[in-house]
């Protein structure tokens, strides 16, 4: 941190007596980035290193610490999917201060996402939905930077898109790029936490190389989706995406993965709630 930005924090910071902690809001963090030529992504850290907590990620602090807080900061997530699933997880990672969040998908909003789909709109259908990912984060967490891939990955551009990604998150539809996203990351030692909604039914597992689950589920690349006979419903979604941020967020923070070569299987309709080893 320079000298001229650490002057300038302990001049705009405040203090929170509750918490006992030191403050800065993002209108003077902005300002003071500005001046110093630095993004706000690179400012909050700033902020956070010098035990100064920018005020969106307060109420994170005591829940995590500071250096769990500055090691999400520097965290780097793909994202493989911004629809049902990777809505809400982008939402709940990049709320929770996850630095760099790589959002892929070719994709644009359609009308039969509006039940579901957290970034999707009126006003963005026909829009790519990692484009409007992007722009949706700006608006929530100025302190992460997220990027798209307007793009489907393969087998071809997977390579290229995991360099320097810590933990992918598998917020697919359909088998078959499932099966080539899970063999490609797992190959090149990265993990992965996937999951899956059939109407009021939800899945989630995780994987690293040796311990390898809920993709066993997926052996046959040209079998249909639960979802084009069940549905796709709202609260199972958003409880799915909820499941992949926590086990994401943990292994960033802990190097752990609960559900590794396991699967939690939720029912909604029966509020039933199982763990299976895949292994």
């Amino acid at each position: 941190m320079s000298d001229s930005f650490a002057r300038g924090l302990e001049r705009v910071s405040g203090h929170d007596a509750q918490r006992r902690v030191r403050t800065v809001s993002l209108a003077e963090l902005g300002a003071l980035c500005e001046r110093e030529g630095m993004t706000p992504a690179q400012g909050g850290r700033q902020a956070l290193a010098h035990d100064v907590t920018p005020l969106p990620l307060l109420k994170s602090r005591h829940g995590i610490s500071r250096s769990e807080q500055l090691a999400l900061m520097d965290s780097a997530v793909l994202l493989v999917g911004a629809g049902g699933l990777g809505g809400y997880v982008l939402e709940l990672l990049a709320r929770f201060g996850v630095g760099h969040i790589v959002v892929a998908d070719g994709d644009v909003f359609e009308e039969s996402n509006l039940n579901r789909q957290l970034l999707s709109s009126v006003a963005d259908l026909g829009r790519n939905k990692a484009r409007v990912a992007v722009e949706r984060a700006a608006r929530i967490a100025p302190l992460v930077e997220v990027r798209a891939l307007e793009m489907f990955l393969d087998r071809s551009n997977l390579p290229q898109a995991l360099q320097g990604i810590g933990v992918v998150v598998d917020a697919l539809g359909g088998i078959e790029p499932r099966i080539a996203l899970h063999d490609v990351a797992l190959g090149l030692g990265i993990p992965v936490v996937a999951a899956a909604v059939a109407g009021w039914t939800v899945v989630v597992g995780s994987e690293t190389k040796a311990r390898r689950g809920i993709s066993r589920m997926w052996s046959d690349p040209g079998a249909s989706d639960a979802e084009h006979t069940l549905g796709s419903l709202a609260p199972a979604v958003s409880l799915a995406a909820a499941l992949m941020a926590a086990e994401t967020s943990r292994y960033l923070l802990k190097g752990e993965l609960q559900l590794a070569g396991r699967m939690l299987h939720a029912d909604l309709a029966s509020f039933s709630f199982e763990i299976y080893d895949l292994e």
